[in-house]
């Protein structure tokens, strides 16, 4: 797994929410829960995967998949795109790589 990471580096400060989150309770979750589960001790790997969701009108949302570890425990983590947390990619010391690609838009026939 990477480097130990230091919140401060996140400006985490600011964020008072504390956040559970588990692989079986929800399907995606927010940066919330993956700065808790840093606090809590989780290492961040090395590489991010990302994938983009196309949505209908060319509308996109980005999920981003963090590896995290805790002792002999692993799991991944998808956190929903926002400014924030592609503020906090930037100063990660991680590697991005895209994922394919998921289009939900319907496809139309003519």
């Amino acid at each position: 797994m990477g480097q130990p990471q230091q919140l401060s580096n996140f400006h985490y400060a600011y964020m008072d929410l504390i956040r559970h989150w588990h692989p079986e309770s929800e399907l995606y979750t927010g940066a919330d829960a993956l700065f808790t589960a840093v606090e809590n001790g989780w290492q961040i790997g090395d590489t991010v995967r990302y994938e983009a969701h196309w949505l209908m009108g060319g509308r996109s949302v980005t999920v981003y998949y963090f590896d995290l570890k805790l002792g002999k425990e692993q799991m991944t983590m998808p956190i929903l795109t926002t400014p924030y947390i592609r503020r906090a990619l930037q100063s990660m010391n991680v590697k991005l790589v895209a994922m394919a690609e998921k289009h939900t838009q319907p496809v139309v026939k003519r």
